[in-house]
């Protein structure tokens, strides 16, 4: 059971083939129904989709993931990442946009709130993935069940570390989250999964095995009917 795999030449080349699938879907579907990640890597593809002329007016937005108690306007919240570098550059409409809040007061009921707007909206015609360098999806951390929705999740202490940049001192990393939950993600329509930097070479070594492993989430992809993985060309495997 394997994937196939776009090797882009560089980061800007993997940016602009994710930009042309998104370009893509736009008109085939009548109001697109789409997940955002965050994170360095998905930032080149939100400025390809900006600079194109592309309507996203009908276009509904979810977000992967979000720090648990984080509120929306903290600068490094998810809520803020995808303002600053894709929402507020298109003509997305803010009705149409829901992003998960870290700072609701009972985080398992925004959870099932998120779900029910997921249901709402008809699902994902497109999830946008990035791989973490443990191999998580959204923050499905290595081990965590395969069964489960949007819920609440404890940040394994290598996603924290991946993270300790974005935030002046290591305690200030938040050690939980909410994400959408890989029975979630699985059931969106199509997916696309964006693999760069040198940090994600053993979970990308992990995926091409093609055997699913709980150890490695992202392996959970495999066997899904529409799956697309972009990946930097330094990331493929040396011939031998």
């Amino acid at each position: 059971m394997t994937l196939p795999v776009h090797w882009a030449r560089s980061r800007a080349a993997l940016a602009e083939a994710a930009a042309d699938i998104v370009q893509d879907l736009l008109p085939r579907v009548k109001s697109p129904v789409i997940a955002l990640p965050t994170g360095e890597t998905p930032i080149g593809l939100y400025q390809a989709l900006a600079r194109r002329p592309l309507s996203f007016a009908t276009t509904r937005f979810f977000n992967l993931d979000e720090y648990e108690g984080m509120s929306p306007d903290h600068p490094q919240s998810y809520h803020t990442f995808l303002h600053r570098h894709f929402l507020d550059h298109i003509d997305a409409t803010p009705e149409n946009i829901r992003l998960l809040r870290g700072d609701a007061p009972d985080a398992l009921e925004e959870c099932r709130n998120y779900d029910r707007a997921i249901a709402a909206a008809g699902g994902f015609d497109l999830a946008i993935l990035g791989l973490g360098g443990n191999g998580h999806v959204a923050f499905n951390e290595p081990y965590d069940p395969w069964d489960q929705e949007t819920h609440r999740v404890v940040l394994a202490e290598k996603t924290r570390l991946a993270h300790r940049p974005n935030f002046a001192d290591a305690e200030d990393v938040p050690r939980s989250g909410l994400t959408m939950g890989i029975k979630t993600l699985l059931a969106a329509r199509k997916i696309l999964l964006l693999c760069a930097g040198a940090t994600k070479r053993e979970a990308m070594a992990a995926l091409l095995k093609g055997r699913k492993d709980d150890a490695w989430p992202v392996t959970c992809l495999l066997g899904h009917k529409d799956v697309t993985v972009i990946a930097e060309a330094e990331l493929q495997p040396a011939l031998v």
